[in-house]
Order: structure tokens, then sequence, then C-alpha cells
């Protein structure tokens, strides 16, 4: 539990209700507490972290195929098995900008500490601001070469 939270149950504890109205009332200030602590109310967050954890999973997959004999390394070249490798880095990055992007957004919408201080753990060293910056300009190089190529 929050530190919030922790103190919405210590108030509660501490002042005597004296009536059905005011438990509900104190009951539902330490549930907002408790919501408010947690990211994944958001639909949005809890979509981009779920993607995140199935690049990881599949991810693990390929790995585990691979030193079985089952795919990557044993059935093509080693080159193969690096751009494998090489994909999976790019989705995981994309997956995590996805979900410091929307944990920015909500920090700054709601103006939370909490959720700012996450963002600067997760990105302390502006690592992957540099690689947004980098799948940006990427983006934009390979718009052009297909307009070039279309022309």
């Amino acid at each position: 539990m929050s530190k919030h939270g922790e103190e919405a149950l210590k108030a509660s504890c501490w002042t005597k209700v004296t009536n059905v109205d005011e438990v509900l009332e104190r009951h539902s200030d330490f549930l907002e507490a408790c919501l408010g602590d947690c990211m994944l109310t958001s639909p949005q967050l809890l979509k981009a972290v779920t993607t995140l954890c199935l690049v990881c999973v599949q991810f693990c997959t390929f790995i585990q195929g691979a030193g079985c004999g089952v795919g990557g390394a044993s059935s093509g070249s080693s080159d193969s098995f690096a751009r494998s490798v090489s994909r999976y880095g790019l989705r995981f990055t994309a997956a995590l900008l996805s979900v410091l992007a929307i944990i920015e957004r909500m920090a700054r919408d709601n103006n939370t500490n909490k959720l700012l201080n996450i963002s600067a753990r997760l990105n302390f060293n502006t690592y992957y601001a540099k690689q947004l910056e980098k799948f940006c300009s990427d983006d934009k190089l390979m718009e052009s070469e297909k307009k070039s190529a279309a022309s």
C-alpha cells in the first residue's frame, strides 16, 4: 500500500464515525486513495503494459526454442538469429516507449509526482528519449523512401 493509502487508512481509523453515511464516505475516500496509486486503472496503460509483457514472453519462447533446436540459429544462419533478436529488441523498445509516453502524459494530465518519478526511473539516463528520436527520424526516412519509390 502506498503512503497516501496508509495515511487515508490512519485518518479513517483515528476519527470516529457516527452513522453509516460517514462509514461509506471514509471507505470511498480510502478506495479512491488506493485506486489513485494503481496505474493500471487506465485502459491505455494497461494495454501498453500487456503488449510489453507479451513481447517479453514471445522473446523468451523464441530463445527457449532456439536453445532446444526448434528454431532460430539451429534452423537458419546465425545472421538470421541475430536479425530475429534485433527485431525483438526493436519491438521491446517500441512497447516500452509507448508505456513511457502514456505514463508521462498521465503525469502531466493528473499532475502527479508519483508518475513522474516512475518515468524518471525508467528513463533515468534519457536512453529511451534518444531511442524515440531515432525511431521518429527512421520513420521519416522510411516515409521519404516510400514516396520516392512511388514516384
